[in-house]
C-alpha cells in the first residue's frame, strides 16, 4: 500500500469506521478508472476527494463528509 493511501484510509477511518477500506476501494475503482486503491497517488486526489465528498456526505453528512474531504486535501 502506498504511503498516501494509508494517510487517506487513516484519515477516513475516523469517520467512517472499519468500512473505510471497502469505501476507499469502491471510489478508486468505480470512478478512477479502476484504479486500486492501494496504488493511489497525489495525481489522483482531487478526483478521489470530489467521490469521497458526494458518497461520504450520503454516509455521514454533508458537513462531517466536507471534513474529511479537508483532511484528505490537506495530506
Amino acid at each position: 500500500m502506498s504511503q498516501l493511501s494509508e494517510h487517506v484510509l487513516k484519515e477516513t477511518t475516523v469517520y467512517l469506521g472499519p468500512a473505510s477500506g471497502k469505501f476507499l476501494e469502491r471510489q478508486t475503482q468505480s470512478h478512477l478508472n479502476g484504479l486500486q486503491f492501494d496504488k493511489l497517488e497525489k495525481q489522483h486526489l482531487d478526483e478521489l476527494v470530489k467521490w469521497v465528498g458526494i458518497s461520504a456526505g450520503l454516509l455521514i453528512g454533508k458537513d462531517k463528509a466536507e471534513e474529511l474531504v479537508k483532511k484528505i486535501q490537506g495530506l
